[in-house]
């Protein structure tokens, strides 16, 4: 093989994978939106390591240090809770020319709520001229922690205590639910988050939603005040219908939104300041990335653009393409001499497989770092990598032979392994395919807070398929190419096919081979109605949000915009279908009962 062939080759690889991560990557301009800083954002200081979960509350310094971050930005800030250190909040406020929402967090522990009223009350006679407004309470009905004659009575002994208007805050359908709040508050504050809507829309129809739930609001309540308490969208985690999360859409949608409100004369406060990755704990990955600015302080974006989905795309591209380079060298100085073609294949197979690799080890890294969620990510990346290498060598073994070698078939379990490299790669593989199986179904029955796993499954659904696409260009002829797929001979340097010849092999028929390869069945059966179920369950909206959501189940049904399905959650199923082909292809293939040709050389095993 030329040099100057090898040059091309890895050129136009590095050239493929340079496209993969610029073109998502293009920067998206954005006009200036109009009113210079934003009204308000919810303020919640926690920095990592800091949770209300634990008790571990941020320092007065740290809270200052936010403050004036914001405050070029901002003209005030909600707060949610009158405790947790937050009491500083209107003096340092102040200082930043600031003016602050303050929040009494409301529970179902009754002496906890005492002591927030009582600070609520206490900071709020204090900072009058910092402190405009009061809310009472935080979705605690959505939460069903209280009933609406505790939250009303708490509203009552607030407003008979403050001179400032008094609110209640929940998501906007729940003033329809509970429409009696509305008499004891000043003003109400509804929550407008297009993301977690029984029917989640895109951003492109995110401001016709809130400006069609603000009117309803405001038809149903006339001549009350208004307050947008929440609005906001996520940058990381999971998709829920045609809501996707990301950068590039939470800065549309904030930009959209001033405009929006400036149009339409609406008051609000943007959904947050700053990441908070606690909430993970609560919401998943999405419930710790709704900030302007993430967990180490650093804005995500410029409100007039441009904006870049990944900023740090340059650096991934140069490790996975390093990281690709250097399996291509190991691999082609290993064995015999490859064509141009083989060294073509085997290129791109690194070059992919690397690049899946670094975007898993990212993923990994933004998503949430509690410690299971660590070790599940762990456990993954190692599975992922080990079975990458695994691929490639059985590739380099394969592209590098003049033609495989037949043997009878036997399950995955029903033959010693030739090598260390055959025991790893099957083990490997049933591994992810079990973890693949486990996670479809947590996402089918519980799976609101649970990211779609598919950067990690999209390496062993290609790599097999590759390695089983170039063990097909090497079998014998005369044999069919599902053998050549099955997971059973995958990792072996041979093509197992069903003789009739060989008296332990079952009859033909697929009832046949399904007695022969139990396990092979079983995930293949399992992988295919996962796939089946998360269509149903997440394919275009979250069907436990129709079920158990607010409206009633057909009128949510004539809410769904079919058009606009869940992507991700229709690549997961799609890549189940993928995972499951080794398997699918060895019962198959067993079925058919293809019989091996005379004169080609058989695999001997001692003791066979």
């Amino acid at each position: 093989m030329r040099f100057i062939t090898i040059l091309a080759v890895l050129l136009v690889a590095g050239l493929a994978n340079f496209a993969v991560w610029s073109l998502p990557n293009q920067p998206v301009p954005l006009d200036p939106p109009p009113g210079g800083k934003l009204k308000s954002v919810s303020f919640a200081p926690f920095r990592d390591g800091q949770s209300p979960l634990t008790q571990k509350f941020p320092s007065t310094e740290q809270i200052d240090e936010d403050l004036a971050a914001l405050a070029p930005q901002v003209a005030g800030v909600r707060t949610y809770t009158s405790l947790e250190g937050l009491e500083v909040v209107p003096e340092l406020a102040r200082r930043h020319g600031m003016q602050v929402t303050m929040g009494a967090w409301l529970s179902s522990r009754l002496d906890k709520n005492e002591k927030e009223v009582a600070s609520l009350i206490d900071l709020a006679n204090r900072y009058p001229d910092v402190i405009t407004r009061v809310i009472v309470g935080n979705e605690v009905l959505l939460r069903r922690e209280l009933t609406p004659e505790q939250v009303a009575g708490y509203i009552d002994r607030v407003k008979a205590a403050v001179k400032q208007p008094v609110s209640y805050a929940d998501v906007w359908e729940w003033w329809l639910k509970y429409p009696q709040i509305a008499d004891h508050v000043d003003y109400l504050t509804i929550h407008l988050l297009p993301y977690w809507e029984d029917v989640p829309t895109d951003v492109a129809g995110a401001m016709e939603r809130i400006r069609g739930s603000y009117r309803t609001i405001a038809q149903r309540f006339p001549g009350k005040p208004i307050l947008v308490g929440e609005t906001g969208w996520p940058t990381e985690g999971r998709s829920r219908g045609a809501a996707v999360t990301g950068l590039v859409n939470k800065a549309k949608f904030v930009n959209g939104f001033v405009r929006l409100a400036e149009q339409e004369g609406f008051d609000y406060n943007v959904i947050e300041a700053f990441d908070q990755g606690w909430k993970a704990k609560l919401e998943g990955t999405v419930g710790g990335h709704w900030g302007l600015y993430t967990a180490d302080r650093q804005a995500k974006f410029a409100l007039a653009g441009p904006v870049v989905e990944n900023r740090q795309w340059r650096l991934l591209f140069g490790v996975s393409s390093g990281l690709a380079l250097a399996l291509v060298i190991g691999l082609t100085l290993r064995g015999r001499p490859l064509t141009a073609g083989a060294f073509a294949a085997l290129a791109f197979l690194a070059q992919a497989l690397s690049t899946l690799y670094v975007h898993a080890v990212w993923g990994a890294l933004h998503g949430k770092h509690y410690p299971q969620d660590v070790a599940l990510s762990v456990v993954m990346l190692a599975a992922t990598g080990v079975l990458s290498m695994a691929v490639l060598l059985a590739a380099r073994r394969a592209l590098g032979s003049g033609g495989l070698a037949l043997e009878p078939l036997a399950p995955l379990r029903g033959r010693p392994a030739l090598s260390r490299l055959e025991t790893v790669g099957k083990a490997a593989a049933v591994v992810l395919a079990l973890l693949g199986i486990v996670w479809s179904f947590l996402i089918v029955f519980d799976g609101r807070y649970r990211d779609f796993p598919n950067w990690y499954f999209a390496l062993p659904a290609l790599g097999l398929l590759a390695l089983g696409a170039m063990r097909a260009t090497r079998r014998p002829e005369g044999t069919g190419a599902l053998a050549a797929w099955g997971i059973g001979g995958l990792f072996r340097p041979a093509v197992p096919v069903a003789d009739s010849l060989v008296a332990d092999l079952p009859a033909k028929g697929l009832c046949g081979a399904v007695r022969r390869l139990p396990l092979e069945t079983a995930l293949a059966v399992l992988l295919l109605l996962g796939a089946l179920l998360t269509v149903l369950a997440e394919g275009v909206v979250p069907m436990e949000s129709l079920i158990y959501g607010q409206l009633p189940f057909l009128e949510a049904l004539h809410e769904v915009v079919w058009t606009s399905p869940n992507w991700e959650a229709l690549s997961w199923a799609g890549l189940q279908l993928l995972l499951a082909v080794p398997y699918a292809a060895a019962v198959l293939a067993a079925r058919r009962g293809e019989a091996a040709r005379a004169g080609y050389q058989w695999v001997r095993i001692a003791g066979q």
